[in-house]
């Protein structure tokens, strides 16, 4: 029997989902794309066309026929064998609660997109004193870059490697489901390794807090790496990945891979530089770009990867007593900058219901997907 799943319901309208929505398409699945009614507009283009346009450099504009669009996700879901997560990690929290109140037995639910939506929507569920018989995972990152060209139209890119797919509990099929639909991907050992593997915040936070006179002083554009990861900024860099590899070792991941080998795999940059900051600079994103200007720090690289990322990661050195200094110092000069206290509000262990946890707690839950 085929992994692949008849129906599928996509939550979410930005870039990742209508990538997502593209991919299951053009596997034959009957896809529904659905988002908040906030998000309407978004989907009125969609709607009315019966497709999603992927653009292409070499095929010029590809449609992938969309059975239904809907603003009601919670109905949307009805019906469909997979559902697929693809929103903003402060997005996961509304979706898990939606889904809490709507998911039947059988079903299946990936979060795709940085890690952690797994462990937010177990514990909705917990809340709503629900227990169905569904399957939950997660991935660490979207399957691609990608890009809204448009009205109903998105650019994207697979990625070579560096996907990885987790499940919250025992594996039943999906991800043999997640490999059948994107082949690239690989498994986790478990979803601390989708949640600590994260290459946003290790790349992302760094640059942007080490250079905040140019971030917030300069108009236009700052190379993030280019100008931004100077030899000192990517020893940081590199230590912060460090950390988040010993956290991954206490929590009994196998993979040895760090951010340097992920780069060089995914093609990003090339094998055998003397240095990391030689690696970064020789690197396809050392010409990219952040906007700078007096608000540049309302962007998603600080407001969604500093609390949803970096307090989860300190909050489980603290349970696995592992020193994360690198991670709070980050987080802590973060929180000046923006006038917040984002240990206080970023989602912890305690957020998620798994305060109290020590190593083998959380290597438990893990295993057995519930707590």
């Amino acid at each position: 029997m085929s992994a692949l799943p008849s129906t599928a319901t996509v939550l979410g309208s930005g870039a990742g989902a209508l990538a997502c929505t593209v991919e299951l398409s053009h596997h034959g699945v009957d896809v529904t794309l659905a988002d908040l009614p906030a998000f309407a507009s978004g989907l009125d283009t969609i709607a009315a066309a019966g497709q999603v346009v992927l653009k292409t450099p070499w095929h010029g504009a590809v449609p992938a026929p969309v059975a239904a669009t809907s603003t009601d996700p919670a109905a949307a879901v009805g019906g469909a064998e997979l559902i697929v997560v693809c929103v903003p990690a402060f997005g996961h929290t509304t979706f898990a609660e939606l889904l809490a109140a709507a998911v039947v037995d059988g079903q299946r639910v990936l979060w795709v997109g940085e890690g952690g939506g797994s462990l937010v929507f177990a514990d909705a569920l917990r809340r709503a004193g629900r227990r169905p018989d569904v399957e939950i995972g997660e991935t660490n990152s979207l399957p691609y870059g990608a890009r809204v060209r448009g009205p109903g139209i998105v650019s994207a890119s697979r990625k070579a490697g560096g996907t990885l797919v987790s499940v919250l509990g025992p594996d039943r099929g999906l991800v043999d489901t997640a490999r059948a639909v994107w082949p690239w991907m690989s498994a986790a050992d478990n979803v601390w390794e989708t949640v600590l593997l994260n290459f946003n915040a290790i790349d992302h936070v760094p640059p942007i807090i080490c250079n905040l006179g140019v971030v917030e002083g300069r108009n236009g554009k700052m190379l993030l790496w280019g100008e931004g990861a100077s030899p000192s900024v990517a020893r940081i860099i590199e230590t912060l990945d460090g950390e988040l590899f010993e956290l991954r070792k206490a929590l009994g991941v196998r993979n040895t891979k760090r951010y340097a080998d992920y780069l060089v795999e995914q093609g990003f940059a090339p094998a055998g530089t003397s240095s990391f900051f030689e690696l970064l600079q020789a690197s396809t994103f050392s010409d990219s770009t952040f906007r700078c200007g007096p608000d540049a720090l309302s962007s998603r690289y600080v407001t969604e990867d500093v609390p949803y990322a970096l307090v989860l990661f300190s909050s489980i050195g603290r349970a696995v007593g592992v020193p994360t200094p690198t991670v709070d110092s980050l987080t802590h000069l973060a929180s000046i900058a923006l006038g917040r206290d984002l240990f206080a509000e970023g989602r912890t262990l305690a957020r998620v219901g798994l305060d109290g946890h020590d190593r083998d707690g959380l290597v438990a839950a893990a295993e057995e997907g519930w707590w």
